[in-house]
C-alpha cells in the first residue's frame, strides 16, 4: 500500500494523524513558518501516543536553509537527543548559495550521527540543474525525496502541486526506482485523485489538506485524513489492476 505521510506539529495532530490511516509522520514545530526542529518533550510525547513511524525535520531556524558553522553544531546535537528516543530519520533541507544540495553540510551530519536516514525536504528544487541535484542527493545517500514540481521559475504556485504536473512526471522519471519518491503541496480531499492519477505517484506527504480549515494553524482532522488515505488506495489499486490489464 502506498505512503500516506502526514504533517503534525502537535501531539493531538499526530493522534488525528493516526486514527485517520497515516502510515507515517513528518514532526515539526511552528507549521505557519514551514517548520523548525520540534521540542525533545513533542517528539517524546508523540512516540509515547502513536506507533507510526515518525520523521523529524532538522531545521534550527527560518533565517535561511544555508547553515553555518554554528548551525551544524545545533543540527548534531538536536539528532543525539532525538536518536535516544529510537528515531533514526530526518528531513534536512540544507542548500548552498547555488540552491543546490549542500554537500559539506550533509556529509558532516551523516559522519556524525551515524547511523541515521536522511530524507530531503523540497528546498532542493529550486536548483538550476534538476537532473544533477537528483544524482547528488542519490549519491549522498538519501531514503527519500518530495516533491511539488516547483522550480526557480515557477516558485510557489500557491503551493499547488496541481499547476506542476510536467514537472513532476519529468522528476519521477529522473529518479525511477532508484530511491522513494512523495509528492507534496496542495494535495486536497479534491484534487488527490486526478494528482496521483496524472503524475503515477501514489505515496503522499499532506500537510495543509488534512487540516480544517484548510491552513496551516488549524489541527489536522482524522476524519479528512481517512477521506484522502480512501482514495488515495482507490487511485492505487486502479493504477495496479490497469497495469495488469496492460500486460494481458
Amino acid at each position: 500500500m502506498p505512503v500516506l505521510e502526514i504533517i503534525v506539529d502537535t501531539v493531538q495532530d499526530a493522534i488525528e494523524a493516526e486514527k485517520g490511516g497515516a502510515t507515517q509522520l513528518t514532526i515539526l514545530s511552528h507549521y505557519p513558518s514551514t517548520g523548525v526542529t520540534p521540542s525533545y518533550g513533542m517528539v517524546a510525547q508523540i512516540r509515547k501516543k502513536v506507533s507510526l513511524p515518525l520523521f523529524v525535520l532538522i531545521r534550527p531556524h527560518t533565517r535561511s536553509s544555508i547553515p553555518c558553522k554554528e548551525d551544524i553544531e545545533t543540527c548534531v546535537s538536536d539528532i543525539e537527543v532525538m536518536k535516544t528516543l529510537g528515531i533514526q530519520d530526518f528531513i534536512i533541507e540544507f542548500i548552498d548559495q547555488e540552491n543546490n544540495p549542500n554537500q559539506t553540510a550533509i556529509e558532516t551530519i551523516k559522519k556524525r550521527c551515524s547511523p541515521i536516514q536522511l530524507h530531503s525536504h523540497f528546498a532542493w528544487e529550486y536548483s538550476r540543474n534538476r537532473t544533477e541535484i537528483i544524482e547528488k542527493l542519490i549519491k549522498l545517500g538519501f531514503a527519500s525525496i518530495r516533491t511539488s514540481g516547483r522550480t526557480n521559475i515557477n516558485s510557489w504556485f500557491d503551493n499547488d502541486a496541481s499547476r506542476s504536473i510536467e514537472n513532476i512526471c519529468s522528476i519521477r522519471d529522473l529518479i525511477g526506482n532508484r530511491i522513494s519518491l512523495l509528492l507534496t503541496g496542495g494535495i486536497t480531499l479534491s484534487n488527490v485523485i486526478n494528482l496521483t492519477t496524472r503524475t503515477q505517484i501514489f505515496d503522499l506527504q499532506i500537510g495543509r489538506g488534512v487540516r480544517s480549515p484548510n491552513n496551516s494553524h488549524s489541527p489536522v482532522n482524522s476524519a479528512i485524513v481517512a477521506e484522502i488515505r480512501s482514495k488515495q488506495i482507490k487511485a492505487y489499486k486502479q493504477h495496479i489492476t490497469q497495469m495488469k490489464d496492460d500486460k494481458l
